[in-house]
């Protein structure tokens, strides 16, 4: 057996044959086997293989286990069972310890950011479940109404900043029968307010004391100054007007988009326009040079041809804008073999840009083999005019296919909307 490398594949022999795998394919492989044995490493230290089952910590909640004894059943097929596993509980002595520390640890836990439970201006945070031992607390407070359930403050329920003390209970409990009340004595303080804060409050309060002072009468007045400064009164929006100063550069954007888009579909109209009407040129080039007229005889009657349709209110034709713009140039003195060619760079298309270079070259070479050049190219225009044709068609039936799908949408809304409710 022998083997080789060669450009990415593993080459074997082996009694006169040859096989080849890809290296990717032999890392797939290895990748199988190495995980096969990840996973055969994992359940060897499963505790289910040797019967012992690892409950939760302290805290961490039950846990339900799917498990299947082997050697059990018909057949010994084995059994699939599926049962809670509840955490680990304390012993009393454990209960005493962990309840003691937490009284403790309490303490700090609760005040938050006031620093000390003996000057409370601030929320207090007042858990309901000790992350550490799993403990549950539950809270009450005498006298009831200065803090509340998620230890806000309610100042209004204070009267004076001389502080009040609270007494906050937690009722502690494991969740399995055993359970202690810790009393917390707290001195709750006004909150301290800020200068903005204490103006706020100070003309809320005049206000609500007109308010009250007029309840019989259609309205009354607001403060017209406050510490010896006028004051003056609007209603707040709803909305943010700042956002009304985007709408200007955001319809710049659009119409330049829009004028973008315009301008693209023109161009892309206009190319469809010069082949439709490329094999109608080149059709009446033949015609006319086949009549014996030279090649600036015939653009001339194409183009005056054109200007008498024009006249009777035909639609204008890029094609022959273009011509007519080449015989103007022609009689104003350009060389036919200039004029024909940049005839063609207007155009922009490769027909024209063919067909003026075999106008240059009748003019270089003479008319031999020119008709039979034009015959051939005359040829190739309706061809390609027929594929444009097709082209098209394709396109529009598939815009056709949109409403098709609406229409579907709306059928199967008709259909299914009714059975489910029936369903339901």
């Amino acid at each position: 057996m022998h083997f080789g490398y060669q450009k990415g594949f593993w080459i074997f022999r082996f009694r006169g044959k040859q096989f080849s795998i890809k290296i990717s394919e032999v890392l797939c492989i290895l990748a199988g086997v190495i995980l096969f044995f990840a996973v055969e490493a994992s359940g060897r230290t499963d505790p289910l293989r040797d019967g012992y089952i690892r409950r939760n910590e302290y805290g961490k909640g039950e846990e339900e286990i799917v498990l299947i004894a082997e050697g059990a059943g018909y057949g010994n097929q084995g059994i699939e069972i599926v049962f809670p596993v509840e955490e680990r509980r304390y012993t009393d002595e454990q209960t005493k310890k962990e309840l003691a520390e937490l009284k403790e640890r309490l303490w700090d836990v609760i005040s938050g950011d006031n620093g000390s439970v003996n000057q409370v201006r601030t929320k207090l945070n007042l858990i309901s479940k000790d992350s550490k031992t799993g403990f549950y607390i539950r809270w009450s407070s005498t006298p009831a109404g200065i803090i509340d359930y998620d230890g806000e403050i309610c100042a209004e329920s204070l009267q004076t900043d001389q502080g009040q003390q609270v007494i906050l209970t937690a009722e502690v409990s494991d969740g399995y029968g055993t359970s202690e009340q810790i009393s917390i004595p707290v001195q709750v303080f006004l909150p301290l307010l800020s200068v903005e804060e204490k103006q706020r409050k100070e003309l809320t309060e005049e206000i609500r004391r007109r308010e009250k002072q007029n309840r019989t009468e259609e309205g009354f007045y607001l403060p017209k100054e406050y510490k010896g400064n006028a004051l003056s009164y609007h209603s707040r929006n709803e909305t943010d007007s700042i956002w009304l100063l985007l709408i200007g550069p955001l319809l710049v954007i659009l119409l330049r988009a829009r004028s973008a888009d315009q301008k693209k579909q023109l161009k892309k109209n206009r190319e469809k326009k010069l082949l439709l009407d490329y094999s109608e040129v080149v059709s009446k080039l033949q015609i006319f040079l086949g009549a014996g007229m030279t090649v600036r005889t015939a653009w001339e009657r194409i183009v005056l041809d054109y200007q008498k349709l024009q006249e009777n209110g035909e639609e204008e034709r890029p094609a022959y804008e273009e011509m007519l713009q080449t015989y103007y140039q022609i009689r104003s003195g350009t060389a036919e073999g200039k004029a024909y060619a940049e005839f063609g760079r207007r155009c922009m298309l490769q027909p024209y840009l063919k067909l003026a270079g075999l106008l240059e070259q009748n003019r270089k070479t003479g008319t031999k083999n020119f008709r039979y050049l034009l015959q051939a190219e005359m040829t190739d225009a309706f061809e390609q005019r027929k594929n444009l044709a097709r082209r098209q068609g394709e396109e529009a039936a598939t815009k056709l296919l949109i409403p098709l799908f609406l229409m579907l949408g709306v059928v199967m809304v008709i259909v299914v909307v009714p059975a489910f409710l029936t369903f339901f």
